[in-house]
C-alpha cells in the first residue's frame, strides 16, 4: 500500500465514523462518545491528508498546526480562515479527548452536536483540499 492509499483509507475510515457513529450517538444521548470519537475522526483525517501529501506526520492527537504549516508549504489553496479553523477544531478536540473517554467531565447535547459538525467541517474541507490538489 502506498502512501496515497494509506492516506485515503484513513480519510474513509474518518468518514465512515462522522457520518455512521456519530450521528446515532447523538440520537442516544451518548454525547462523551460524540466528543471522544469526533476527535479521533478529525485526528484520522488530518492524518491521512498528510500521509497523501508524502509528510509523516508526528505521533501525537494534535496535528492541526502540522496540517496547516504542510498545506500553506507544500498546497497552497486552502483560505487561511479555513485553516485556523481547523487549527482550532484539532486543538479544542484533543484538549477534550481525555476528558470524554475517561467520564472526568460530562458533554452536553449542544457540545456533542458542535464536535460532529466541527468534525463533518474537517472532513469536507480536507476532501476538497485533495481533491483541487491531487486532481
Amino acid at each position: 500500500m502506498n502512501n496515497r492509499e494509506k492516506g485515503k483509507a484513513l480519510i474513509l475510515t474518518a468518514e465512515r465514523v462522522i457520518k455512521r457513529d456519530l450521528g446515532g450517538a447523538v440520537k442516544d444521548g451518548d454525547f462523551n462518545m460524540v466528543v471522544r470519537r469526533a476527535q479521533e475522526a478529525v485526528e484520522l483525517v488530518l492524518k491521512g491528508a498528510l500521509t497523501v501529501l508524502g509528510i509523516e506526520y508526528p505521533k501525537i492527537h494534535d496535528v492541526g498546526k502540522v496540517f496547516a504549516d504542510v498545506v500553506q508549504r507544500k498546497v497552497g489553496t486552502m483560505e487561511s480562515e479555513i485553516l485556523e479553523k481547523i487549527i482550532h477544531i484539532s486543538t479544542r478536540l484533543s484538549e477534550n479527548r481525555a476528558p470524554a473517554f475517561y467520564g472526568e467531565r460530562s458533554y452536553g447535547e449542544g457540545e456533542a452536536k458542535e464536535a460532529h459538525c466541527d468534525a463533518l467541517f474537517v472532513l469536507d474541507k480536507v476532501k476538497d483540499l485533495l481533491k483541487e490538489s491531487m486532481g
